[in-house]
């Protein structure tokens, strides 16, 4: 299904259009309650949180958004509450709906931290300050390095080994990649011999003095440079989205950090179909 079918393509769509049709893709159902008043569809509150990822950082503005434009008046706290409420099964299968169906001949691994709403460790060193630093938000991503986009990711509250997060990611990524480019920091032979059996050819280079490990040698005796130079580009589109929405988060729980956090990826998805939508019928 090609993404002219998802997201009708005019020359002047709507945020809520975007928003209706991802997610009718995703299969997800109008209203979460079984119970009371079924007044706000829940892809209507989607919308109103799109829109607070994409144009308006500030829960007010959203909901002035949707009062403005879509005659939807409710309290900022009303579209919070509802969004808080949602599982983690709707962000994944909103996130699996955005990738499409294409294959995916290459892809990348690579993980980075996102700073909570609070100075950094290096500027409080500058300014000698001895205030007390919460720990940043860990998110690992696999992009498909072809398609430029998002095929699945893992978001910790309390950082980990990114290496321990691949397995989560290719059984959660609606595409399987025949090839996978990842850093040093992924140079394990167990996670090389998982994913062979898996089908997926990897490529990471070897640490110094590497004298272990059946895929680690042959890496480190042949190792291709020029296919493993293509990896930044997991690096350009982790710098693309902290540009377009923010390199902090502002959620204070875990529930809410994973719906903001996912919500980028997501939107930035939707952006980017589009923009290939338009260069290939150009």
């Amino acid at each position: 299904m090609g993404w002219g079918v998802v997201f009708p393509m005019r020359t002047k769509e709507t945020l809520k259009q975007k928003a209706y049709g991802l997610w009718k893709k995703a299969k997800l159902p109008n209203f979460f309650n079984r119970k009371g008043p079924k007044r706000t569809p829940a892809w209507k509150t989607y919308a109103c949180y799109l829109e607070y990822t994409v144009h308006a950082p500030a829960w007010r503005r959203a909901s002035d958004f949707m009062a403005s434009y879509h005659n939807e008046e409710r309290h900022w706290t009303t579209w919070q509450k509802a969004v808080a409420k949602w599982p983690f099964w709707v962000w994944q299968r909103l996130g699996q709906a955005s990738v499409g169906s294409q294959e995916c001949s290459m892809a990348a691994i690579d993980g980075t931290g996102i700073s909570r709403t609070n100075a950094s460790h290096h500027y409080l060193k500058r300014i000698d300050s001895l205030n007390k630093v919460k720990r940043h938000v860990q998110q690992v991503v696999l992009i498909d390095i072809v398609k430029r986009k998002f095929l699945a990711w893992r978001i910790r509250s309390k950082p980990r080994g990114e290496t321990l997060d691949v397995p989560y990611l290719i059984r959660h990524s609606p595409i399987t990649p025949s090839g996978i480019l990842m850093d040093k920091g992924f140079d394990s032979n167990p996670l090389h011999t998982w994913l062979r059996n898996q089908g997926i050819w990897s490529v990471a280079p070897v640490k110094k003095n590497c004298k272990r490990g059946r895929y680690r040698k042959q890496l480190r005796d042949c190792f291709d440079y020029g296919l493993y130079w293509q990896r930044n580009v997991v690096e350009c589109l982790i710098g693309v989205v902290k540009r377009l929405f923010g390199s902090h988060v502002r959620a204070k729980t875990y529930h809410m950090q994973y719906a903001e956090l996912s919500s980028k990826l997501i939107a930035y998805n939707i952006i980017s179909a589009i923009v290939n939508y338009f260069l290939q019928n150009r």
